[in-house]
């Protein structure tokens, strides 16, 4: 660590004549540097990012070609329950099922054929033939349709590709496996089949019929030719210049672009063992003869195909583009190195005088100035500390001014001091008098007056309790009592916890003040203020409710505006004393907070007080 601490102040001790030097230090160590390394490590690491990129777009390419062949198997499922739908068929199959049943029945044995059986054979067979002409058609690619009935009878029209030889050799199996799928569609994976002209590879779609009242009629077995898998990954092989095996869950290769493992299972081969979860790359082969595998395994048909590609297609665009990058990085840090020589020496000259303006203001001397000659960075900083120093002097001036001020109000509040205290003296000689003079009531109302006057102008905190403000109501509603009698009354909370949170000095009277001198409504009687609490949010409201005379919407939109203006209108009517609270409570607390007005014509008038909840208010913790 000293090691380094050492290091350190030798560079930041370095005399301002060696700047060059520092910044060519910087530029080799920012720009030379990194790009030597970045080009060393692009030419090590590019055959992985071509990899990578290989990877994603066979990756890409895979999906495409698994999409098309679930599309296809999807479309041969599909095609095997359109005989579950058609009548014709169905009607066929089961008076082939009636046929040899009877004749297993009667003879014991579907062996012996008769003339009259040939003909009831041959009108069954053109029924059940003439609907497989449209299903042999309707997919391309497709070789051929087989239908069975439940004896095993077969049925179907040869294609130009002619039909199995064998196919009595694979109902067994087939019908198995309808059996165990319960009518569901099974896909077969690729056979060598026999026909007439030569041997060819087919995978098939199997499917028991059913007939409307959920009765197995027989069987349907869909081939496509292994030609229709090779027309769908031709483009990829040409396009990744590998080759491709797909194989069923079974392991069984349903597809070999090299013909090396056709109908073969790999289930203990090497190659698999290396697959896990549903897709995925990995590489195979020694040095020489390495190759990148991916693969991709179907959602749908539940196929795995993998696309081996062999490993020198990827390296020899990465030699290449190596050899491309290191001529391009040599000539790259050559410029460089020349404009950082350039870019040195232009920007050392106005820095060095900006470092002697900040000396000689360093010294005392505030009145100078960077000429900026143009408007580059070291324009922008010259131009900054132009402002900067103006600034200083400005705030200099009003420091100055703000301190000459302060002891002219310190003088003048001493002086306020005298005139509160000749206001009480006053009202206390006239209570002496009227109790001098017999008269109790005037004493107690200036002895009233005098308490209110003192908590208005007494100085202090500019918060209070809330029971305070409300001892403060009650005095002002005593003295409005001596004239009116009951005329006015207040309602107060009740819970003890709510005259513990801290409010703002003289928040309520002014409302309360408002009420009384616009409510009143002869018609309606006595009027009632009350005031509630509720929290909502992280807020807490005092609402302030009259139910006196109300307000009309038109003198309801003018008090609003009133509130709301920046400053205060020329306007004799209610409002004055809200406004006062409005802009002191978002002078206090912000703009979200303040009082909102609304009122309803005979029905009163409602002042909602917003505060925000502070964490402890007069030991309450709200």
């Amino acid at each position: 660590m000293s090691k380094w601490s050492s290091r350190l102040r030798i560079w930041t001790e370095w005399p301002s004549t060696r700047m060059e030097a520092k910044l060519l230090i910087v530029f080799v160590l920012l720009i030379l540097v990194p790009i030597a390394l970045l080009t060393l490590l692009s030419a090590q690491r590019y055959t992985q990012t071509i990899e990578r990129n290989t990877v994603s777009y066979a990756s890409e390419l895979t999906d495409k070609m698994i999409g098309k062949l679930d599309d296809y198997t999807v479309d041969m499922k599909k095609i095997s329950i359109i005989p579950s739908y058609l009548d014709e068929i169905q009607a066929g199959l089961k008076q082939s099922n009636d046929y040899y049943a009877k004749e297993l029945e009667a003879k014991g044995t579907l062996t012996d054929k008769s003339a009259a059986d040939d003909t009831v054979r041959l009108k069954i067979q053109r029924k059940i033939e003439s609907s497989i002409y449209f299903m042999n058609n309707i997919k391309e690619g497709t070789s051929n349709i087989y239908l069975f009935d439940r004896y095993g009878n077969s049925y179907y029209v040869i294609k130009s590709g002619g039909v199995r030889s064998n196919l009595s050799d694979y109902y067994g199996n087939w019908q198995q496996i309808a059996d165990e799928a319960h009518g569901k569609p099974v896909l077969v994976s690729t056979q060598e089949v026999t026909t007439v002209n030569r041997k060819q590879y087919v995978f098939t779609v199997v499917r028991e019929i059913i007939d409307k009242s959920y009765n197995p009629i027989g069987l349907i077995a869909v081939d496509a030719n292994i030609s229709v898998i090779t027309n769908i990954v031709r483009d990829l092989d040409a396009t990744t210049h590998g080759t491709t095996l797909i194989l069923d869950e079974q392991k069984n290769v349903i597809y070999d672009s090299e013909q090396k493992y056709l109908l073969q299972n790999l289930s203990d081969n090497e190659l698999l063992k290396q697959v896990t979860g549903k897709e995925g790359s990995f590489h195979i082969g020694d040095k020489d003869h390495s190759q990148l595998v991916i693969y991709r395994k179907s959602e749908v048909s539940g196929w795995l195909m993998l696309i081996s590609i062999p490993e020198k297609q990827l390296k020899s665009e990465a030699l290449r583009t190596r050899n491309y990058t290191t001529a391009a990085a040599i000539s790259t840090m050559c410029l460089a190195l020349v404009i950082s020589l350039i870019t040195i020496f232009a920007l050392t000259k106005p820095l060095r005088s900006l470092v002697k303006l900040m000396k000689q203001v360093q010294s005392g001397k505030l009145d100078v100035m960077f000429p900026i000659k143009r408007r580059d960075e070291v324009g922008m900083v010259g131009n900054a500390f132009n402002r900067m120093m103006a600034r200083i002097v400005s705030l200099i001036d009003d420091i100055y001014r703000i301190e000459q001020r302060k002891k002219q109000i310190e003088l003048e509040s001493l002086q306020r001091q005298i005139n509160p205290h000749f206001i009480y003296n006053t009202l206390e000689s006239i209570r002496m008098t009227a109790v001098i003079n017999d008269d109790p009531e005037v004493g107690q109302m200036v002895q009233l007056l005098g308490q209110q006057l003192r908590y208005s102008i007494h100085a202090g905190s500019e918060t209070v309790q809330a029971e305070q403000e409300w001892e403060h109501l009650r005095m002002y509603m005593q003295l409005l009592s001596y004239r009116y009698g009951t005329r006015y009354s207040l309602k107060l909370p009740e819970d003890p916890a709510v005259g513990k949170i801290e409010v703002m000095k003289l928040l309520f009277q002014p409302i309360v003040e408002n009420a009384i001198n616009h409510a009143y409504d002869e018609q309606t009687g006595d009027l009632v203020i009350s005031i509630g609490y509720r929290q909502a949010g992280g807020d807490q409201y005092f609402i302030v409710k009259d139910e006196g005379s109300g307000m009309d919407q038109k003198a309801l939109q003018r008090l609003r505006s009133m509130l709301d203006a920046e400053q205060m209108p020329v306007w004799e009517g209610r409002g004055i004393g809200l406004r006062n609270v409005n802009e002191r409570l978002k002078l206090r607390y912000g703009a979200a907070y303040g009082i909102t007005v609304d009122s309803v014509p005979g029905e009163g008038t409602t002042v909602s007080i917003k505060l925000p909840i502070q964490s402890k208010q007069g030991g309450m913790t709200l």
